[in-house]
């Protein structure tokens, strides 16, 4: 039973100074011993913590026992594959809905919305997580963020484009493929100015993403409108060609401007109408693929070649989740059969309520499924509990007594997301977890009172979707902060850098669904909207994943060191790279990309492999 035991550590021999203690990095030298390591761990947190809630570097480094230090890195890998699961159900069921009904509510274009709400919902988890990474802790940890979203980004622009290349050749949208090539170089080439001539993040520098952005934002509606103008004056002058060629041109005049304004009311709605079509769902198949008539010859009068800003293009960025069979229905309980409690002595409100929040899928959910997906599903089951309960979601029909049991949960789980709960607002005050349990209460009277059993108040939606929307930032902010924590642990195991666990771990984990999804809408004969997300989708994590962080950061006072590090430099240079050969070979093969563009990507990754490897191993010496 001795050997049992976890031996006593020896009292620790280093001088924990208030310099060590207050280590930008988390430097563990060779030389010091178990007991010195683990003091170390724990007095400098910010540096090696994530800033969530489990200390998982102090858990493996002053577990002195090898066998339980490796058994606790196994659990710590498996939980942050756990996290992933978490990230992808927020993300996909409540924040991307959330914001959808965001938009309807304040009636924005496909275009605008597409680049600016909808496209922050699919970059949710990469500008979170770089949120978490830098403002989470006092000193802000650029390496992991910067890491994680220019990582991402060549593995999107290299790997992923290959995919959809590979998967079908086709021809591109010119004009916004390259204006978003460019817009992502000029982005490139501005984080390396400031890593190179700068040795500290200023406020102007993630302004200045921020402003690109904006830039980028107003050139995609520019172009949107004159798309739109485009398409009124060729379908004018193909009318003018029928009434000129028509033996009954005088009929055809007399119906000219009725038939102009048919003709402009559903250039201006053609995206809209597409999107109804979008809605049947394949159910055979393990993903539920967006599809949509082809154009037959029939309706050649409306299919313009060489349009670079159809809806194809608008789509992707809006919906670049492929959604599962058992994801789109999860929410949808309006399908079900829906109970309506009359009373509350009725009890039929528990059935309302245990029917809106069933986290488990039924028997014919799960067959249309496969292996790997069933046990994905399972293991999701207890976090979709706790979503239900705490994030309202605009899919839901209307449950009161769901919404009184948000009006509880939602609070608490927010004060405890933003690590709240146990703040004192002034001097030998209770924690703000018992003011917010009263601010519960009382809107719990209040929904008790003034709404009614089963019939849906109006605006019911639309509110929703905002408290949806807030609650669902606290879910991908606290599970970015764990996953932080996670991989620091890993980097202060393995010795691994942050940055080179940031443009792996992460970076590559938040793209495999978008290469599946990717190679999906291709194959349903969608390619540009899949090569706008191959391009469109990184750039939009950059620009905000950079600017809005350290933003908030360089607001708040914080001082965040710039160090132009070798892996810095090849990451830079590779993302151009790849940039720029994308860039140049779609103007070589006259804007229709073939499989030889792809094995040019493909050596690209590599080459970037093999000189990460290279630096990291200190084979490669940068000056």
């Amino acid at each position: 039973m001795g050997g049992l035991v976890s031996p006593e550590p020896n009292p620790s021999r280093l001088q924990l100074t208030e310099e060590l203690c207050s280590a930008d990095e988390c430097l563990i030298e060779k030389h010091w011993s178990e007991e010195d390591v683990c003091a170390y761990v724990r007095c400098n947190k910010d540096a090696c913590e994530g800033g969530g809630y489990l200390q998982w570097s102090a858990y493996v480094k002053c577990e002195y026992r090898d066998g339980l230090r490796i058994f606790l890195i196994i659990i710590g890998i498996l939980y942050l594959l756990f996290l992933f699961i978490i990230m992808t159900y927020v993300a996909d069921d409540f924040f991307s809905p959330a914001i959808a009904g965001i938009v309807k509510h304040l009636r924005m274009s496909e275009s605008i919305a597409g680049v600016t709400f909808l496209a922050f919902g699919n970059g949710a988890p990469d500008v979170f997580g770089s949120i978490a990474s830098v403002i989470a802790s006092p000193k802000p940890k650029a390496d992991l963020a910067i890491g994680d979203i220019l990582g991402g980004g060549i593995f999107v622009t290299t790997v992923v484009l290959s995919a959809i290349i590979f998967t079908k050749s086709f021809r591109i949208a010119a004009l916004a493929t390259t204006r978003d090539i460019v817009f992502f170089l000029i982005a490139d080439i501005f984080i390396a100015i400031c890593f190179i001539c700068y040795d500290h993040v200023y406020t102007w520098m993630p302004l200045t993403f921020l402003g690109i952005y904006a830039l980028y934002v107003i050139s995609v509606i520019l172009m949107r409108l004159n798309s739109m103008r485009r398409k009124r004056l060729r379908a004018l002058r193909k009318i003018q060609e029928v009434e000129e060629g028509s033996s009954t041109s005088g009929t055809i005049h007399h119906h000219t401007h009725k038939i102009s304004t048919v003709i402009n009311f559903f250039m201006d709605y053609a995206h809209v109408i597409k999107m109804l079509h979008m809605h049947k769902f394949s159910t055979n198949t393990k993903f539920a693929i967006p599809t949509a008539h082809k154009s037959s010859d029939s309706e050649s009068l409306f299919d313009w070649d060489g349009d670079d800003e159809g809806e194809e293009a608008e789509f992707v960025i809006a919906h670049r989740h492929v959604y599962t069979s058992y994801d789109q229905a999860s929410l949808a309980l309006s399908d079900m059969e829906e109970i309506h409690p009359t009373s509350w002595k009725s009890w039929d409100w528990v059935r309302d309520l245990l029917h809106h929040i069933r986290p488990y899928p039924t028997q014919e959910d799960l067959s249309e499924l496969n292996y790997f997906s069933k046990v994905v599903r399972v293991i999701a089951t207890l976090p979709l509990f706790f979503m239900k309960i705490t994030i309202p979601s605009n899919e839901m029909s209307y449950c009161k007594p769901l919404l009184i049991l948000h009006c509880f949960a939602s609070v608490q789980f927010a004060l405890f997301a933003i690590q709240l709960s146990q703040k004192s607002p002034f001097h030998g005050s209770p924690g703000l977890w018992l003011y917010g349990l009263a601010v519960s209460a009382v809107l719990s009277i209040l929904a008790l009172i003034f709404t009614p059993l089963s019939r849906e108040q109006k605006y019911y939606k639309e509110i929703y979707s905002y408290l949806g929307f807030l609650m669902s930032i606290c879910w991908i902010y606290v599970t970015s902060s764990e996953i932080i924590n996670v991989i620091t642990m890993i980097g202060v195991a393995t010795g691994v850098s942050q940055e080179l666990l940031g443009l792996t771990i992460m970076a590559w984990s938040n793209c495999i669904g978008d290469v599946v999804a990717d190679i999906a809408v291709v194959k349903q004969g969608y390619p540009k909207m899949a090569m706008a997300a191959a391009i469109g989708g990184p750039l939009f994590n950059l620009l905000i994943g950079f600017g809005l962080p350290f933003t908030i950061a360089c607001l708040q006072g914080k001082d965040i060191e710039l160090q132009i590090t070798p892996v810095y430099k090849l990451l830079m240079l590779f993302l151009a790279i790849s940039l720029i050969t994308s860039l140049i070979a779609i103007f070589v093969q006259k804007f229709k990309v073939h499989w030889q563009h792809a094995v040019v990507l493909l050596i690209v990754f590599v080459a970037f492999l093999i000189f990460i490897i290279l630096t990291e191993t200190n084979v490669l010496v940068w000056n």
